[in-house]
C-alpha cells in the first residue's frame, strides 16, 4: 500500500516539475513549486517509512528467532539438570560406593591435600574396585575386610574410621559372617 501512495506521489510530482517549467506566470509558477516541494516531501517520507517498516520487520523476526533460541537452549539446560529418574544401585555398586566412602579419608591423607594427587588416587581407587567387583565373593566379603585389602593393595597408611552403620568384621568363631552380626557362642 504504501509502495502504491509512493508511485502516486511520484507521478504527481513528476506532473508539477513538467508544469512548473512550462508555467509563465511567476505568481503560478511559486504556487506548482510548492506544491511540487510538499508532494516530493510527502514521497521521501513514504518511502522512508516503507524501509523502516521494513527493517522493523526483518528486526522483530531476528528478534523472535533469538527468543526461540534462547527458548530452546534453556529448555534443554532445564531438560539436562533436571533430576533424572534415580535407578537403585547395584549391590556391587552400593558395595563400591561404600568402601571408597570408607577410604575416603586415607585418600586425602595420602595426597596431603593435593587436590590433583587426590583426584589421581580416587580413580586408582575407582579402578581398583571396579576390578575387585568382579571377584565371586566381593558381596560376601564385609565392607571393613574390603576396604582393608584395597587400602593394603594401594599402600595407603593410616587407621580406617568405620561409622556406626558399618558392620566391623566378625572375628573367627563369633558372629555371623553373613550379616556381619555378634553372635555368643555357647561353651561347655
Amino acid at each position: 500500500m504504501l509502495g502504491e501512495l509512493a508511485e502516486l506521489g511520484l507521478m504527481v510530482a513528476k506532473d508539477l516539475g513538467v508544469r512548473v517549467r512550462e508555467c509563465e506566470d511567476a505568481g503560478q509558477a511559486v504556487v506548482l513549486a510548492d506544491a511540487f516541494q510538499k508532494v516530493s516531501r510527502v514521497v521521501r517520507l513514504t518511502l522512508a517509512l516503507d524501509f523502516k517498516l521494513d527493517r522493523d520487520a526483518a528486526r522483530e523476526a531476528r528478534e523472535a528467532e533469538r527468543v526461540e533460541a534462547d527458548a530452546a537452549r534453556a529448555e534443554a539446560a532445564r531438560a539436562a539438570l533436571a533430576p533424572q529418574p534415580a535407578r537403585a544401585p547395584t549391590p556391587a555398586e552400593a558395595r563400591k560406593d561404600r568402601v571408597g566412602k570408607l577410604l575416603h579419608r586415607l585418600l586425602w591423607n595420602e595426597s596431603e591435600g593435593d587436590s590433583e594427587e587426590f583426584d589421581i588416587l580416587r580413580e586408582d581407587l575407582d579402578a581398583r574396585l571396579d576390578e575387585a567387583a568382579l571377584s565371586p565373593d566381593f558381596e560376601a566379603l564385609p565392607i571393613e575386610t574390603l576396604a582393608r585389602r584395597v587400602a593394603a593393595d594401594m599402600g595407603l597408611s593410616g587407621e580406617l574410621t568405620l561409622s556406626t552403620c558399618e558392620p566391623a568384621a566378625p572375628v573367627a568363631g563369633f558372629g555371623d559372617a553373613a550379616l556381619g552380626q555378634p553372635e555368643l557362642r555357647s561353651s561347655g
